[in-house]
């Protein structure tokens, strides 16, 4: 008996000994995982924070005035933000800055200003936008990581992280000084379809779907308080949902998960006052709450008639909802979708918009902008497509409805690469994962020195299992330097919009010109330029200007460009008429050969500023050259340095003549 007990209890020793082992064993895999992701995070950051060796200056245009906002808001109050009438922009009618942009960014980041100031912790308004990006991306590689982890394990959450991270479509505007509002905006769509998709899992308790829900809406909420793309999020939903429909994949549960969400997002919306209540009677948003009751209606009927009768029905019933939004439309109770979000579905409009295809992000992507921004990360999203395919549950669905309607909207507009980042990085990653599971399966067994009858995984043995993922893993290398080498580079502003390096370094033509500006002329002044850089002029130089890239008022934006393309006797009459005191024109000509041409200033924007202006282009060049009638123009004199002095003094030339500032004299 003694022996028995004292067998039993070192049984009982070597039990718990090996259960903390397999704790230790399973507390070391959870370490590992954690500290790649830290890497990977660290890695984000790194290349994004690149730029700050060549200065700590914002990047592109809009990014200014989001600073501003956030500068006003912090000086003012967050309340003060709703009724500013910002008189530096569009003069002289001058912006309604509630009406005409999204609180969410610079909300947000005054928020972040004023908690560190509680906490002691003195910062700058100017550092906190300026990193602000930075902060963005980390949380989204860290929210597509579990948005991952939920679809193909954890192995597909590590890699979709680290996808996010080097993706160049994602990081083009989550780096340095890149504080505009996709920051929030991609962030605010990862984790919309986490929570979303967490949601309506089955195995989850009602109250739990419930809250995952509501938590979706929220983060739906902030996305319509900071992007006007929250429009696509809202259609993928829809589209989802009409998927999982026709796939015979739709649940009771899917329906109350959609119901919260769009419920609770729509509801916040309102009170931002750019969208407020009209924002529901918008013709996309009137058929999202059409449909959520042609949902109600079937999920009603599906079990209490037969299928063939409920298709008919159901079909008859969407036509009849498709038809009654286009009559509403037609009718003017609700308001049609225009502008760049309809060019985004049908982008032959866009020739009939020149405004809105002057902007270079606005083109069609060809197949070298999905090879650049994505390289091999795009043919492992295929891949990743095809087994999700095979899968048909509700996560791989949402992911292939994910991919495919980004893949298109890129094709539409290339700015959206950034939107496909998401679901290319996460279809990759899942497709990886599945590419190499019956690989490592094979090296991992054949590790196992334990005998065993069969030493093939599918008949794959351990050397092709590692010579396959080595190969695997190197020509994924290839994207990792395109994008280190895409984010050693200087911001817009630090290099003068231009890029290249002149004499020896980056430019700073554009910076002297805004100090210049600055210091030198009378507060009062009023500064024509192209549109483009007007944030910069209003932000940098506190001076007024005409448009900005806010493109408000394509009447005024008209009147700039006849001024540029009018001889110099005919622009003063429009100059007078807004009381102009300045121009400012940006030439990229070569300084050390003044004939050649770079194509980054008005030396190439002035076609775009004739058919804005409603002017025949083929006046202004002929088969071979420039025309006379070019010749004469303001633009092509105040760029090279001919203008009449009795109109235009020439007051301010940058270092390498880029940026010039002439004097209006009446």
């Amino acid at each position: 008996m003694d022996i028995g007990r004292s067998m039993q209890r070192i049984s009982g020793a070597v039990s718990g000994i090996l259960g903390r082992l397999a704790f230790f064993r399973i507390g070391m895999r959870t370490v590992l995982s954690a500290s790649a992701l830290g890497l990977i995070l660290v890695v984000a950051v790194i290349f994004r924070a690149m730029p700050i060796r060549y200065g700590v200056y914002f990047t592109a245009y809009d990014p200014l005035f989001q600073y501003r906002m956030t500068e006003y808001i912090v000086r003012n109050g967050f309340a003060a933000w709703f009724s500013w009438h910002d008189t530096l922009s569009w003069y002289p009618m001058g912006r309604n800055v509630a009406q005409s942009s999204f609180p969410g960014l610079p909300f947000s980041a005054a928020f972040i200003y004023n908690l560190l100031q509680v906490l002691g912790v003195k910062v700058s308004v100017h550092d906190i936008c300026l990193f602000f990006p930075l902060l963005m991306a980390s949380l989204t590689c860290l929210s597509a990581y579990f948005l991952g982890r939920d679809l193909g394990g954890n192995a597909s959450g590590l890699l979709t992280a680290f996808f996010m991270a080097v993706s160049s479509a994602f990081m083009s505007r989550t780096s340095l000084g890149f504080f505009d509002t996709e920051t929030i905006g991609i962030f605010c769509m990862v984790t919309i379809s986490l929570l979303f998709l967490r949601s309506i899992e089955k195995d989850k308790p009602v109250e739990n779907r419930v809250l995952y829900a509501i938590a979706a809406g929220l983060s739906l909420a902030y996305l319509y308080a900071s992007w006007g793309a929250s429009r696509y999020i809202t259609g993928l939903l829809a589209l989802f949902m009409f998927a999982s429909i026709l796939i015979k994949l739709f649940d009771r549960r899917y329906l109350v998960s959609y119901g919260f969400t769009m419920g609770v997002g729509y509801f916040f919306a309102l009170f931002v006052p750019k969208l407020g209540p009209t924002f529901l009677l918008s013709m996309e948003n009137f058929a999202v709450l059409g449909f959520f009751f042609f949902l109600v209606a079937y999920d009603f009927m599906r079990e209490r008639i037969q299928t063939k009768i409920l298709m008919l029905m159901m079909g008859g019933l969407l036509i009849l909802l498709v038809a009654g939004v286009f009559a509403l439309q037609s009718l003017g109770l609700i308001t049609s979708l225009s502008g760049k979000f309809l060019s985004v579905l049908d982008p032959s409009i866009r020739s009939e918009a020149p405004l809105l295809e002057s902007v270079a992000e606005h083109k069609r992507a060809v197949w070298t902008h999905f090879f650049n921004d994505f390289g091999l990360t795009i043919g492992l999203a295929l891949f990743g497509s095809y087994f999700a395919l095979r899968r048909k549950e509700e996560k791989q669905l949402y992911s292939l409805i994910f991919f495919l309607s980004s893949i298109y909207f890129t094709g539409s507009m290339v700015r959206l690469a950034l939107i496909l980042s998401i679901p290319a990085s996460l279809m990759a990653a899942y497709g990886l994962k599945e590419l190499l599971t019956p690989f490592v399966s094979a090296v991992s067994r054949s590790a196992d020195r334990r005998p065993r009858r069969r030493r093939a995984v599918f008949g794959i043995g351990r050397e092709m299992g590692i010579i396959f993922t080595v190969f695997i893993l190197i020509t994924i290398l290839p994207t990792v330097w395109s994008a280190a080498g895409s984010a050693d580079r200087p911001t817009s502003l630090a290099s003068s919009s231009i890029g290249g390096i002149v004499g020896g370094r980056y430019p700073q033509d554009w910076l002297q010109a805004l100090v210049w500006m600055r210091d030198n002329t009378p507060e009062n002044s009023v500064v024509v330029s192209w549109w483009d850089y007007g944030y910069w002029i209003e932000t940098m130089a506190n001076r007024t200007t005409l448009a900005d890239g806010a493109t408000l008022n394509t009447r005024q934006i008209a009147q700039i460009g006849r001024v540029m393309m009018y001889n110099q006797s005919d622009s003063m009459p429009i100059l007078r008429k807004y009381s102009a005191t300045h121009i400012v024109v940006f030439n990229t000509f070569n300084p050390n050969n003044p004939s050649q041409q770079w194509p980054f200033g008005d030396n190439v924007k002035w076609s775009w500023m004739a058919q804005i202006a409603g002017l025949n282009v083929s006046d202004y060049i002929t088969e071979q050259d420039y025309s006379e009638k070019y010749l004469e123009t303001t633009l092509y004199n105040l760029m090279n340095m001919r203008a009449d002095s009795s109109l235009f003094k020439l007051v301010f030339a940058s270092e390498n003549r880029f940026v010039l500032v002439y004097r209006i004299v009446y």
